[in-house]
């Protein structure tokens, strides 16, 4: 029985479409979700130009990491939000489908949801699909939500007029 779900996130329309998803299908499993958004350390070095070094302090690295967790808390997590879903939010460091796989292992998930990827496949196959890696290397089942799937439409907008619901659309 599928009790926790995780849903990756990168705040692209592609992904957040694969959160309304992964709410929906919470609320018909009555299952809690795991809102995971991994990020690329900050690093260090700016630049390396004429001899010059440029380094990031660490308040600079704070700041952009509270940033993202109020963008995660606020907007990323709207539609678990307005559809009334328990969840959490976890916030990674590192390559995400390496990410997504450690976080599914250390919440239980027994379903990870993901979307399509944004990049054009000759992107992919430069840099990676996170959906790809997940499918090959997950030990649970992977749902993969393509980009503008009509379910997760409808079932963001039939939150729309609940009381109290906020739905931010990021599809448009």
């Amino acid at each position: 029985m599928i009790k926790t779900i995780l849903v990756g996130t990168d705040g692209s329309r592609h992904a957040q479409h694969a959160v309304a998803f992964a709410a929906q299908l919470a609320l018909q499993l009555d299952a809690e979700v795991v809102l995971a958004h991994a990020t690329v350390p900050f690093p260090p070095v700016l630049s390396a130009m004429g001899g010059s070094v440029t380094y990031v302090t660490q308040d600079i690295i704070d700041e952009n990491r509270a940033a993202t967790k109020r963008w995660v808390l606020s907007e990323l997590s709207a539609p678990l939000t307005a559809a009334g879903v328990p969840w959490l939010a976890r916030l990674c460091e590192g390559s995400a489908a390496d990410e997504l796989l450690r976080a599914a292992t250390e919440v239980g998930a027994q379903l990870i949801v993901v979307g399509t990827g944004a990049l054009p496949s000759f992107g992919e196959v430069l840099m990676g699909s996170t959906s790809h890696a997940l499918t090959h290397r997950a030990p649970v089942p992977v749902v993969v939500v393509p980009h503008g799937h009509s379910d997760a439409n409808e079932a963001a907008r039939a939150h729309d007029h609940a009381p109290g619901a906020v739905l931010v659309d990021r599809a448009r």
